[in-house]
């Protein structure tokens, strides 16, 4: 027999930002050396739209998602044009205990989000949290450009060796920064095998304050 049923999110908590720590702290249980990844769509002017998918760096103190690239890139350039932007995180197989024991496809949107590029005296904070690959890349590759594997994994592997000789900490390039997402609007949506979906959606009154509400799929 067929089978359908209603996904239902439950005791969800005031402010969209919790919720979306919750979700991701589930995952890290679930998988404590895996990486979240999200969605990140600018507008591009010979694309229209491009979508790229990043990775996911944290929470700022202010609760916005944090996202971290370089002054260079196509990303960078599309956010000083036009910073309104389009998040996406997806978690599959989530196991939320206040949602009930079967896992669950996530999948969390940021609306009418504008992107803020963080100040240079926040930006140390997080280059000290990126790993080692990523502070690498941010020196001395040129992202997009084209390359010869050999000669860019050479130059990488000496770098490495360098730095590993020097013992000294990896300086942040002028070129690395980062922004925060300021949403108008979350968008959580919770499904699982033969369900009609379920959304909770955040929405930010002129108040400040978030009103929370199921909204159909």
């Amino acid at each position: 027999m067929e089978q359908s049923s209603v996904a239902h999110i439950v005791d969800y908590p005031d402010e969209p930002i919790d919720l979306l720590r919750q979700l991701l702290d589930a995952v890290k249980k679930l998988h404590p050396n895996s990486q979240q990844y999200m969605n990140l769509a600018t507008i591009d002017d010979e694309f229209a739209v491009l979508n790229r998918t990043v990775l996911y760096r944290g929470i700022s103190a202010d609760k916005c998602i944090i996202y971290v690239t370089q002054r260079f890139t196509r990303n960078y350039k599309n956010i000083k044009a036009n910073a309104k932007c389009g998040v996406t995180i997806l978690m599959p197989e989530v196991i939320l205990p206040s949602q009930g024991t079967m896992p669950s496809i996530w999948q969390v949107r940021l609306l009418g989000a504008t992107a803020v590029e963080l100040p240079e005296s926040e930006l140390d904070a997080w280059w000290n949290r990126e790993l080692l690959s990523a502070k690498i890349r941010d020196i001395i590759f040129p992202c997009g450009q084209p390359v010869d594997y050999d000669e860019l994994k050479a130059k990488h592997d000496q770098f490495l060796k360098e730095y590993r000789e020097s013992g000294k900490p990896l300086q942040r390039p002028p070129t690395f920064t980062a922004f925060k997402f300021e949403a108008q609007r979350y968008d959580f949506l919770k499904v699982g095998v033969n369900q009609i979906a379920d959304r909770v959606q955040y929405r930010r009154q002129a108040n400040g304050k978030w009103e929370a509400m199921h909204v159909s799929t």
